[in-house]
């Protein structure tokens, strides 16, 4: 091998050696910076009054049926998604949908046909461990994510940042590859709701861990397909959600405030639908329209409270020691999941709160910027001797005396 050969292979060696080591500490880095929380320790609800999500659903709203998951081609098809949102709303609409917001991967999609709806969404995350979160009415896409193994800190994190940008933040299949261990759906909040249902499976256990924490989460379902046109690859699940209208507006304000419930269904269709609900004093009634089901009522732990069998209506009166109780119906064809009854000290929604650590996270961050600079460091001297003697210059061999 030549010299300039051996110092080229040399040089380039050491720029790469160098740029590895750099990408190393910069990610170790960025996994410090993430802050450091205080989570509020998992409690039971409790109180004497009952939040009800119901309790503002009037006569003049409208059941609306909605999918809030579902991917087209996009990213030069390395995310599987197939057809455009447009076709993706024209299938929803066969279907009887009334908002069907695509939710690609890092990136807000709009369909060029007019949409009943105005409501936007897109799915959070590129991280190995499938921790993702659907983000609803965004004005932003936010790239952050931590790539490799995550810790609650940093699920947090994205939680907290995710807020800032976007109407709703609901957790995407938390238990696909399980990415969530029950300690931290029990400490996690912020988050409005959890996709129970979708293609990527059920996920009512890790519902009822954080209802059992006393974490206030709404369900959602949703078909999370990749190819709307394909047969059994869209119209399985889905929620419907009492707002006055289909804007983007009231569909957010109704998911914040529970207004809805999810359904598992097939091609669209389901046999039952809630007629209505009521909640007097300690006092339940639930009114179905459709085919005669099984209602049941569940509660902490996701045990079955009270049932009833080939009914469409019941009336129970929730147990004075649950901290949340919630009511499923299902046929042969159907199931669907009402939004739980909570525990309150004054009848309003519970609310729980993680909050950022701050000496723990000022420490933290001061080893990441030393972190920082040792990455940047031996890049920028290379930089340096680049500028000064180019790679492409001659290279000086010295010359022997002749023999």
């Amino acid at each position: 091998m030549s010299k300039l050969a051996q110092f080229r292979s040399s040089h380039l060696g050491r720029t790469l050696g160098a740029t590895g080591n750099a990408t190393l500490l910069g990610l170790a880095a960025l996994y410090l910076w993430c802050p450091v929380h205080q989570f509020p320790a998992p409690l039971p609800f409790h109180g004497q009054h009952w939040y009800n999500p119901y309790a503002s659903v009037t006569s003049d709203m409208r059941w609306w049926k909605v999918n809030l998951h579902a991917h087209t081609h996009a990213w030069l098809g390395l995310t599987s998604g197939h057809g455009s949102a447009d076709d993706a709303l024209a299938r929803y609409r066969a279907m009887g949908y009334d908002a069907a917001p695509v939710s690609n991967y890092q990136a807000i999609t709009r369909p060029r046909t007019n949409s009943p709806s105005a409501l936007t969404a897109y799915e959070h995350g590129f991280n190995v461990r499938k921790m993702h979160f659907l983000v609803l009415a965004p004005r932003s896409v936010d790239w952050l994510d931590y790539p490799l193994l995550q810790g609650r800190d940093e699920e947090q994190h994205r939680i907290d940042r995710l807020r800032t940008t976007a109407g709703i933040v609901i957790m995407a299949h938390p238990q696909l590859r399980h990415a969530l261990a029950n300690t931290d759906l029990q400490a996690l909040t912020g988050y409005t709701a959890m996709e129970i249902g979708s293609k990527m499976g059920r996920n009512v256990e890790a519902w009822n861990v954080a209802l059992d924490a006393g974490r206030p989460v709404w369900a959602v379902a949703d078909d999370d397909t990749h190819d709307a046109l394909t047969p059994n690859e869209s119209g399985g699940f889905w929620s419907m959600i009492a707002a006055p209208d289909v804007g983007a507006v009231a569909l957010v304000n109704a998911l914040a405030a529970g207004q809805m419930y999810a359904v598992f269904g097939h091609g669209g269709r389901a046999d039952i639908a809630l007629r209505s609900v009521r909640l007097v004093g300690d006092t339940v009634s639930v009114a179905l329209r459709g085919a005669p089901a099984e209602l049941q009522l569940v509660g902490p732990g996701g045990r079955v409270l009270e049932a009833a069998a080939q009914t469409d209506s019941v009336r129970w009166i929730l147990p004075c020691d649950a901290g949340w109780v919630r009511v499923v119906a299902r046929t042969r064809t159907t199931r669907i999941f009402l939004q739980p009854f909570l525990r309150s000290e004054t009848g309003a929604m519970p609310q729980v709160a993680s909050t950022v650590a701050a000496v723990p996270t000022l420490m933290r961050r001061g080893l990441a910027t030393i972190l920082l600079l040792l990455a940047v460091a031996p890049v920028a001297e290379r930089l340096r001797h680049r500028i000064r003697a180019p790679l492409g210059s001659p290279v000086r061999v010295p010359l022997r005396d002749a023999a």
